[in-house]
């Protein structure tokens, strides 16, 4: 056997024991057992090891033997190609040369694939917690994280993970020794440094211990989660500016905690404060903060809207120039990945455009002090603000100074309409086309005088509405064309049908049908009468102008008087979808049970993705996620009637449990 300090001199001549050969002598031996590619981190991983500490470990060689036999000069690795392959790396790096002496052991009397495979076979891996300690005394020697990171080729969030692991109860670790813990539940209990709860919660579950989140949960008590609405709401980084302290989970990365629930609690309170100063800076006459989505006691269910002041010639420049940098960026986006940054460019100039338009709009300064405004902060921590709201106690108020602003501008032009420019109907709804909205309320107009038709109460009720409101206040209703004369309409088929049943028993000359009439018992006239009425109904509008708000305000009236379902006159079509903007179909799409049942971190994947399909795909996606669901736009949503009862969540979940238990 020659000494490690021995050179091959002679390429022909074979030595055996430990030897140094040129790096650029060793080849990947055919006969290795281990066929599958080493991965490119563990490979830069020894080779950041070999140049810090060397290389540990000799190379088991033996000599390449030409077709007779010869020795070509050459050696192959039989044990130890990843550290020629890391040896090589450093080549590439120029930490060393292609010649660079190698010290191997040249073996000839074992088989090469006998050897290859003992060496990847029998040994043992080491233990997890062995290794986590000897990192420890490591650093606890002097070395620093980044130091142990270089010299093991290993990264600085791998050496963090493994102290944190080290800190952990030395209870806990024997635990993991012995079995009664395993890897994911040991990470978890690192969650919290403090040794005594980590040691209680063991304690206080059963053996083995396998649930790692019952771990996390249990000792992270008093912490608040980071995707909580009012984290999301204040903010990490104004937290941590505040002095808040962070817990972040070393393993899971999305895993946040604040630490601080007091901290926490002021500055959501300080940020809401300064939002209320901002809206009491308005003059509206009461602001109320609700973290969630409360009900507001007292409140009624009008509220003011603003309108759109005549915009200045810069602002109108600025509208458009924005407008159409939006649509040059959702055509280069048609076909983007989400990681595209013209995303946030998209979003930025989608901001200033929204920004723009809600400068312009303005609410009547005489009525803003009797009316009030509502702050509330969603699931995902955004602060939202409903302006306009009114109370009941505040209606008759309301309705004297609306009165009085009638009256000056019908002095001041002699007209019965509004001076006033165009509102929308809704001031935080996505905007629907003219187009749209008359197909919504075509629709409904449809289904009230389906609903009519059947209700004689309401039918009478109305008549009289109509001829009282006439007689007293020389008015007419609107969307009601009492003259009497019927509006053509496309209606169902049963409200046909018993318009013509009727009429025929009359057909043959008028007086006839009046004989027929009054033949009929009271009962039937007013069955009739309903029909009549329903067909004076037209309340289909465009959803532009006053006189639209005017036709919609009586549309909810009447559909909470009839108790319209507009789910069976109308579904959500793809052809709905792909007329509607997006941002309503992703909102509805929200709130699909296939996406409302998702943790909240799939649901807000799921939302974003929404957000890159094309406008064709996301209409067909709507289409199918939410057919049967009961979805309706806002359009055509009944409010509920004032002194009703309204069946909560919580209710229907506890009438479900009753009939099950009936059952």
């Amino acid at each position: 056997m020659t000494t490690a300090s021995a050179h091959v001199q002679d390429e022909h001549a074979v030595q055996t024991g430990i030897v140094l050969i040129p790096l650029n002598k060793l080849k990947k031996s055919p006969t290795n057992a281990r066929k599958t590619p080493h991965a490119k981190a563990e490979i830069e991983a020894l080779a950041a090891s070999i140049h810090a500490k060397g290389m540990l470990q000799n190379l088991v060689v033996e000599p390449e033997l030409d077709e007779q036999r010869a020795h070509t000069g050459f050696y192959l690795v039989a044990i130890g190609e990843g550290r020629r392959q890391a040896q090589l790396l450093r080549v590439k790096r120029k930490q060393i040369q292609a010649t660079e002496p190698i010290r191997c052991v040249v073996d000839t009397s074992n088989d090469p694939l006998e050897i290859s495979l003992d060496e990847n076979v029998t040994r043992s891996a080491m233990s997890v917690m062995d290794e986590v300690e000897a990192f420890a005394r490591l650093i606890d020697g002097g070395m620093n994280v980044e130091d142990v990171a270089r010299r093991f080729g290993c990264t600085v969030r791998l050496v963090e993970q493994r102290q944190a692991l080290a800190r952990l109860s030395p209870k806990i670790r024997n635990a993991y020794r012995k079995g009664d813990i395993n890897l994911d539940v040991a990470r978890a209990f690192a969650i919290n440094d403090d040794h005594a709860a980590q040691e209680r919660v063991f304690r206080q579950l059963a053996k083995p211990i396998t649930h790692a989140q019952s771990v996390r949960s249990a000792l992270t008590i008093g912490r608040i989660p980071a995707h909580d609405r009012l984290a999301r709401f204040v903010g990490a980084e104004p937290y941590e500016a505040a002095g808040g302290r962070l817990v972040r989970d070393l393993f899971e990365s999305e895993i946040v905690f604040f630490d601080d629930g007091d901290l926490l609690q002021r500055l959501a309170s300080e940020r809401l404060d300064a939002m209320r100063a901002k809206l009491g800076k308005e003059g509206w006459g009461w602001i109320e903060v609700h973290l969630g989505h409360g009900q507001i006691e007292g409140c009624a269910g009008e509220r003011l809207h603003p309108t759109t002041r005549k915009l200045k010639p810069a602002e109108k420049q600025e509208i458009g120039e924005l407008e159409a940098k939006l649509a040059e960026l959702d055509q280069k986006l048609e076909d983007a990945e989400e990681d595209n940054p013209l995303w946030a460019d998209r979003d930025e100039v989608e901001a200033k455009l929204d920004a723009l338009r809600e400068a312009a709009r303005v609410f009547d300064r005489k009525l803003v002090p009797h009316a009030g405004a509502l702050i509330v902060v969603d699931r995902d921590g955004r602060p939202a603000v409903t302006r306009g709201l009114i109370k009941r106690a505040d209606l008759k108020a309301i309705a004297k100074l609306q009165k009085e602003n009638a009256a000056r501008r019908d002095e001041g032009d002699g007209k019965s309409q509004s001076s006033e420019p165009p509102a929308a109907l809704e001031d935080d709804a996505p905007r629907l086309t003219k187009a749209l909205t008359q197909r919504l309320t075509e629709a409904r107009t449809r289904g009230l005088r389906a609903s009519l038709a059947i209700s004689p109460h309401v039918a009478l009720a109305l008549l009289v509405y109509v001829l009282l409101r006439q007689s007293a206040c020389s008015e007419d209703v609107p969307g009601v064309g009492v003259n009497v004369r019927p509006v053509g309409f496309d209606d169902d088929d049963s409200v046909e049908e018993a318009r013509n049943a009727f009429a025929e028993r009359g057909a043959d000359h008028e007086l006839v049908m009046l004989g027929a009439c009054i033949d009929q018992p009271i009962d039937k006239l007013l069955d009739q009468l309903a029909i009549l009425m329903a067909e004076t109904l037209d309340l289909t509008h465009d959803g532009v102008t006053r006189e639209d708000k005017r036709l919609q305000q009586m549309s909810d009236a009447l559909a909470a008087a009839l108790d319209l379902d507009m789910t069976r006159h109308w579904e959500a079509s793809q052809d709905f979808w792909e007329a509607a903007p997006k941002a309503l179909a992703i909102g509805a799409l929200e709130t699909a049970p296939s996406v409302a049942s998702l943790g909240a971190d799939e649901r807000a994947g799921m939302i974003a993705a929404f957000g890159k399909m094309k406008k064709a795909e996301l209409a067909l996606t709507a289409a199918q996620a939410l057919k049967d669901g009961g979805w309706l736009p806002e359009l055509l949503i009944t409010p509920t009637r004032e002194g009703a009862f309204a069946v909560t969540a919580a209710g229907e979940s506890a009438l479900a449990e009753s009939e099950d238990a009936a059952a």
